[in-house]
Formats: structure tokens, C-alpha cells, sequence
């Protein structure tokens, strides 16, 4: 009997892991490689944006000879909604996978902009082909507390209804991650990006966010991360707002230049 339910309980504990591991988006995501050389650029758009918003800046970094990549999001541009629960693991393994997919190894530099930045972090800690992060007014684990969350729960639920009238397609890929936010923020807070790991973290000169006791916290943060190693620099991005990329490319394309520059001579 007891080995009984040893075997029933090892059953029970199988079946939760594989429960809980396909808690993965398992979407099949879009997406395009471009050029040849080496490191590869991968970049990573915020919640709510497609690929395109990097139109402007991969076509510049192909010209120092390496190899861009770019892809949708689960539920944005041309890649399909996830099944079943929204998590934040779930979108970097459907990441990692899709790179498999497309036999996309490294060495690798991760360009990430805002939520995507939650997205890349995952990615860093435990992906050894990552060799470099350019954050561009990125998240980073350690500046997504509960006073965060309590904000952005507090801003964007009252939109809710709204964006579901308005573009209904796009609220499923959106409202989810919101929603998502404190079980994100309790899994940020277990993440730790390598300190050997050089990172160029860019910020705007203008926040996304409207408190100012929020954006005072979200800048220590950003400034005890760049602290913690000599492997990390930050970037102000003058007379830019929260969409680096798009207000003054010419801070991203230096940068990931500057980051493919480092590598070389690593």
C-alpha cells in the first residue's frame, strides 16, 4: 500500500509539472532574420507592440555586419494569440523556442524596450547564448515593485472597457499582461541578471509614468542596477519619451553599435 501511494503521489507530482510547464503561451510566433555576421540583435517590443517599431533602427545595425532579428509578440502583429493563462515565462519560452525553430544561436545581444525588458531579463539569467542587453526604457527585475503594480493596476484597469470596444483583437493580447502584473512582479523579483553580463541600460529623459514618487523609485532602481557591476553603463536619452526607438533612434542604434563594439574585443 505504501508504495502504492508513492506511485500515485509521483504520478500526481509529474502531472503538476507538466501542468505547470505548459502554462507556456505555446503560441507559434512571426518571425524574420535578417542579415549575416555575428553577434546576432534580437529585439523585443513593449506591451502592445508589434515588430515594426523597430523599422527604423535594424536596418542601420546590419550595416556593422551582423544579423537582426525581429519578432511578434503572442497576440500582436502577425504572430497568434497564446492559450490558456497568460504568463510571463510563457512568452520567454515561446521566445527560446521559435529561436530553436529557426536555428538561432549566439552569441546574442538582447534589445529590449519596456515590458519586453521583464521578458529579456528572463532570458539573461538562465540563456547562455545572451552575451549583451541593451535596455531601451526597459523594465529590469528590480524596478517593478508593488508600487509599481499598484499603478499600473490603478491607470489602466479604468481603460479596460474601452480598448475592448475600440480594438478588441488587440485588448486580449493587452489586458492579460496588466492583469498578470503582480504574479510577474513576484517572479521579477527572483531574477538575477548575470553581473558578468555587459548591459547598456537607456533611459527617457521623459517617463511613461506619472508619479513622481513612482519615477523617483523606477530611477534608484535603474541606478543601484547599474552600480551593482562594472559590466553596466546607463544611457539618458535626452528629449526622448518613453518610445526611444521612434523620438531619437540615433540613441539606439549608437548604443547597440557601441554593445557589438564590446563584444568584438571581449
Amino acid at each position: 500500500m505504501l508504495i502504492l501511494r508513492q506511485i500515485l503521489s509521483y504520478i500526481c507530482c509529474a502531472f503538476l509539472a507538466i501542468l505547470f510547464s505548459t502554462a507556456a503561451l505555446s503560441a507559434p510566433l512571426w518571425l524574420e532574420a535578417k542579415g549575416e555576421g555575428s553577434p546576432t540583435i534580437i529585439f523585443i517590443s513593449g506591451n502592445g507592440n508589434d515588430a515594426s517599431v523597430w523599422k527604423d533602427i535594424e536596418p542601420h545595425l546590419r550595416k556593422v555586419g551582423v544579423q537582426t532579428v525581429v519578432y511578434d509578440r503572442a497576440g500582436l502583429g502577425r504572430s497568434p494569440l497564446w492559450e490558456g493563462l497568460y504568463t510571463i515565462e510563457g512568452e520567454a519560452h515561446d521566445l527560446k523556442a521559435v529561436l530553436t525553430e529557426h536555428a538561432i544561436g549566439g552569441p546574442i545581444i538582447l534589445v529590449a524596450h519596456s515590458y519586453g525588458g521583464y521578458i529579456a531579463s528572463l532570458l539573461a539569467e538562465n540563456m547562455v547564448q545572451v552575451k549583451g542587453l541593451v535596455f531601451v526604457d526597459a523594465g529590469i527585475p528590480t524596478d517593478m515593485s508593488q508600487q509599481l503594480v499598484d499603478y499600473v493596476l490603478a491607470e489602466y484597469t479604468p481603460r479596460f472597457e474601452a480598448l475592448e470596444r475600440a480594438a478588441p483583437e488587440l485588448a486580449k493580447a493587452i489586458i492579460p499582461v496588466v492583469k498578470a502584473y503582480p504574479t510577474t512582479a513576484k517572479r521579477m523579483r527572483t531574477v538575477s541578471i548575470p553581473e558578468h553580463l555587459p548591459v547598456i541600460d537607456i533611459l527617457a529623459e521623459t517617463s511613461w509614468v506619472q508619479d513622481e514618487r513612482i519615477v523617483s523609485q523606477m530611477r534608484k532602481a535603474h541606478a543601484d542596477f547599474v552600480a551593482a557591476s562594472p559590466n553596466r553603463s546607463s544611457l539618458l536619452a535626452k528629449g526622448s519619451g518613453h518610445n526611444v526607438m521612434k523620438d531619437k533612434p540615433h540613441y539606439v542604434i549608437d548604443t547597440v553599435t557601441r554593445m557589438v563594439e564590446l563584444m568584438k574585443v571581449r
